[in-house]
């Protein structure tokens, strides 16, 4: 019985969720969702602006002119309508009237938008199968980006999704071949994926703003008590000897209360490190990557920071509290992996230059992750959210400015980024993939000792010198006692 009836309350909390049910008992949490949508909303606007002319300018030779720039012209104008409407009501979101108004007006925009870009695929599928490709990746990647940088409203978000996938399946299954029949099945799966994706980021949102309520609450009521009890302690003063047994009880109910106090900041470290592990076992369920990758490579990030502790160069920053952050950020730096195709980051053999270009963009969509993260939330300069994205988007970056991203050039790359290179780097090489056996370690040492001053800082080579030790029983403690992962790719 109990069963049942917690099934169906969460059945429930789900349907609310998906038609965004808004009350007097949930418009603080569906404010805030609203209101942190409504901050990146003209960021997102102007990416879709800048999203639609590369599309026009992709598909020119693909597509009647006029066809193309009356598409354009009709998103333009919805845009222009959209960020109008922002402007001049972006601050009404206090009563549930004014939150329904803007539950609605997004979902409309995004249904909008979706079916526009709906449109765009059935009007102007090419008959090239590599344009067809670059088609399909476009807008996997707009579903990608809505999913990951603003999952907090569901309704628009699902509303999107619906406009962009399903024309696009049903136009690919028109082709009626194995190839396509193929494409159809995978952007299937893709969407069941991303609407699991996107549930369970909006999932966690909402559980964080509730707790960041009832912490609130929490921290008025001890002030309250604070200030009652030194009203207490005052009187206790005045009258020492007749109230000394309730001045004992005022002063372990303070006790009590600290140690609450103390045991909600102790989950609230858990739940951060917990949402750092469950992120990165998103990526390791994404690629099949072990968990013992991640083991290795926070030991030897760690290993390296602590032979750099006192030198001239890194001393300011490696202090004993940021080698603990980087120690429990350092599984982030793959995160970025979610958003690359499967073909792509599961092929067995050498990657193209066009799937190389295309794996290297999870760097971008690690840090792209972390900052929507940041955005979303109230939490501004973090050094602990700014060496996250450090280490996602600047771990293939190289000393001499060959690497990517932006390729940065010696102290140009964070000391963050240039650690997680060299530790990446050695797992990569130390650890057999289908696509290549694993070196020894003294192979992959000389090799990193001969990157020294092009891949690598040169003090961060000798650090490792220094380690090597270390380095070797870190990989043999946490083996992956000969597993092999299908697909799995690592980019060096």
């Amino acid at each position: 019985m109990n069963t049942s009836i917690s099934s169906r309350h969460s059945f429930w909390f789900n349907l609310n969720d998906f038609f965004f049910h808004i009350d007097q008992k949930n418009l603080r949490v569906r404010a805030e969702q609203l209101r942190t949508r409504m901050t990146v909303y003209p960021s997102l606007v102007l990416s879709q602006v800048v999203l639609e002319v590369l599309f026009v300018w992709m598909f020119w030779g693909h597509a009647p002119h006029q066809w193309l720039l009356t598409w354009l012209a009709v998103f333009y104008a919805m845009h222009a309508v959209e960020l109008v409407e922002w402007s001049l009501h972006r601050n009404k979101l206090h009563t549930q009237e004014e939150c329904r108004d803007w539950h609605n007006y997004f979902t409309f925009f995004s249904l909008a938008a979706g079916i526009l870009w709906g449109v765009a695929e059935v009007a102007f599928f090419p008959d090239d199968i590599v344009y067809q490709s670059l088609m399909i990746c476009l807008m996997i990647g707009l579903v990608a980006g809505a999913v990951t940088i603003n999952p907090v409203h569901p309704p628009a978000l699902y509303a999107y999704l619906s406009g962009v996938m399903l024309p696009l399946i049903v136009r690919v299954s028109v082709e009626n071949d194995l190839i396509h029949w193929i494409l159809v099945l995978m952007l299937c799966i893709y969407v069941v994926v991303i609407v699991l994706a996107g549930r369970g980021l909006n999932k966690t949102f909402v559980l964080s703003l509730q707790q960041g309520f009832e912490n609130e609450s929490l921290l008025q009521q001890l002030k309250a008590q604070k200030a009652e009890t030194e009203e207490a302690r005052n009187q206790l003063e005045r009258a020492n000897i007749i109230l000394l047994n309730n001045e004992h009880k005022l002063e372990q109910m303070v006790q009590e209360r600290t140690a609450m106090l103390n045991l909600r900041t102790e989950e609230n470290v858990a739940i951060k490190d917990t949402t750092i592990l469950a992120l990165s076992s998103l990526a390791e369920t994404r690629d099949n990557e072990t968990g013992n990758h991640i083991r290795r490579t926070q030991h030897y990030v760690r290993t390296l920071a602590i032979q750099l502790q006192t030198h001239p160069r890194f001393a300011d920053f490696l202090t004993d509290d940021n080698i603990d952050m980087l120690f429990k950020i350092a599984p982030l730096h793959d995160i970025g992996k979610v958003g690359i195709p499967d073909r792509i980051l599961h092929k067995p053999g050498k990657l193209t230059e066009e799937e190389f270009e295309i794996m290297k963009t999870h760097t971008l969509l690690g840090g792209n992750a972390i900052s929507g993260a940041e955005n979303m939330s109230s939490v501004r300069n973090s050094p602990f959210l700014r060496a996250a994205r450090q280490i996602a988007i600047g771990h293939h970056e190289k000393w001499d400015g060959s690497g990517y991203p932006f390729s940065l050039r010696g102290d140009n790359i964070p000391i963050p980024a240039r650690l997680m290179a060299l530790a990446d780097v050695y797992d990569a090489m130390s650890c057999k993939r289908v696509y290549k056996s694993a070196m020894g370690h003294d192979e992959v040492a000389q090799t990193i000792i001969g990157g020294r001053g092009k891949h690598f800082d040169p003090d961060v080579v000798d650090a490792f010198v220094t380690a090597m030790n270390e380095f070797k029983a870190i990989a043999a403690k946490f083996s992956d006692d000969d597993f092999v992962n299908p697909g799995l790719r690592m980019p060096v």
